[in-house]
């Protein structure tokens, strides 16, 4: 089903301003009953149990051919979940990425994922090797980036072996946020970040609610969501304090945004309202609908009336944004992720039993397959759901009276620590007033 997706379940069933969100938000007093019987300890113990006996094992004991990649594709997605990286398997891995040019492209994207979320300094030289020799674009850009967790200075020397292999590189979306990242990594890029007050206070089109998720450059640490009704004013909680809920923009590969199942763009998402998923996985709790540019037509992207204006091209997505942020190349993230044919992120809560993340600094959030996720925590006894950051950022959406308008995530820094509310409340309240300044100003 895509990017949001968990695709282990389908497979085995698989004070005042400065103080965070306030306790009934957190604590969901009159949170509406909902029950997954998959969340019970039983359930989650034979869950478990399946996954690293058959899933796992099971499925890696097959001799890799054509006909058992769909096994071994299952163990690959199994071992990323869980982040099982058992030595026992290096001669299986190593084997597979020696014959790598014998298998499906579909399975050759998998293998490699796996082994970057596995065994990030074990197959330097293999995927060196697979590097030089492949011609798929995205096979290319993944090795480029597991090469990189050891030589990161090294950027000039991949960037010329690209250029050599694809004389078109500038015209692959893929390859061309590759190239950008190359020639300045994230951690420089975003201390170029333009005013944050600038981003908040844009108008994004009148009338239209706007999500903002903030976030650090390092995914491992959970961001944070507000959410501006279409007058401008960020919603708050009863006791007048800013809503807000952790939010994690992790994937579980933590791939880069522009490779299929890496984690969450920087840039503009469409609102297109909420709904609630059939994947076992992501649950039953209402989810905010988003598209990014090229998933659907530039006229439902920018909720326009205009039939007409279908076609998608740079300048569309520019004028979105205010002119301060658009010579910022890393806002532009879901333009090229979409134009790469990533689809379906969606914001969603989770059913998937936190323990696979226990000491993790994003525990008990789930990563995804590159959608936004927050906190729900589910009793093992019954499957009811106990508490749900989801939920509360579907009513505070709810509550702006508009489903419709844009989701915004960037990345603040590069911190090693999860973005709070009071880091950036200066810069709230300054929005606000100049959002009502712009707006009295264009009424006279």
């Amino acid at each position: 089903m895509g990017d949001f997706t968990i695709k282990l379940y389908p497979i085995l069933l698989l004070a005042l301003i400065f103080t965070s969100c306030s306790l009934q938000n957190r604590n969901n007093k009159n949170l509406p009953v909902l029950t997954d019987t998959l969340t019970t300890k039983s359930a989650r113990e034979k869950f478990k149990s399946n996954l690293y006996e058959n899933t796992i094992q099971k499925n890696l004991s097959k001799p890799l051919n054509d006909s058992t990649e769909k096994y071994w594709n299952d163990a690959l997605n199994a071992m990323e979940l869980v982040d099982d990286s058992n030595h026992a398997y290096i001669s299986k891995f190593r084997f597979a990425l020696i014959n790598f040019d014998q298998r499906s492209p579909a399975f050759q994207r998998s293998l490699l994922e796996a082994v970057y979320v596995l065994y990030p300094q074990e197959f330097l030289k293999e995927v060196l090797n697979i590097v030089h020799n492949t011609t798929n674009p995205k096979i290319f850009a993944i090795g480029i980036n597991y090469l990189l967790n050891k030589n990161a200075n090294d950027n000039e020397y991949y960037r010329a072996l690209m250029e050599n292999k694809f004389p078109d590189c500038n015209d692959n979306p893929i390859l061309f946020s590759l190239s950008n990242y190359l020639e300045k990594p994230m951690p420089k890029l975003v201390e170029e970040r333009p005013p944050l007050v600038d981003l908040l206070s844009a108008d994004f089109g009148e009338g239209n609610t706007v999500i903002f998720s903030l976030q650090r450059v390092d995914r491992d640490f959970t961001g944070i969501v507000l959410v501006r009704k279409p007058d401008g004013k960020f919603v708050r909680n009863n006791d007048g304090t800013i809503f807000n809920v952790p939010q994690l923009a992790r994937a579980r590969t933590n791939l880069p945004d522009y490779i299929t199942n890496g984690n969450t763009p920087q840039g503009i998402f469409s609102i297109q309202g909420v709904d609630v998923s059939k994947d076992e996985s992501i649950g039953r709790t209402t989810n905010i609908q988003l598209i990014m540019p090229f998933e659907t037509t530039k006229t439902l992207f920018i909720h326009s009336t205009n039939s007409a204006d279908t076609s998608w091209n740079l300048q569309s997505y520019k004028n979105l944004l205010p002119t301060s942020w658009q010579n910022y190349f890393p806002i532009y993230g879901t333009y090229y992720a979409g134009k790469a044919g990533r689809t379906e992120i969606i914001a969603h809560g989770t059913t998937i039993d936190p323990s696979f993340f226990k000491g993790k600094s994003f525990y008990p959030i789930s990563p995804t397959l590159g959608c936004l996720c927050t906190k729900e925590i589910w009793s093992e006894d019954n499957g009811n759901r106990l508490l749900s950051d989801q939920q509360a950022l579907a009513d505070a959406f709810n509550s702006t009276g508009n489903l419709k308008g844009y989701l915004v995530v960037v990345d603040l820094d590069n911190k090693k620590m999860p973005v709070t509310v009071n880091e950036v409340v200066m810069q709230i309240l300054k929005a606000e007033k100049r959002f009502n300044n712009n707006l009295t100003s264009n009424k006279i």
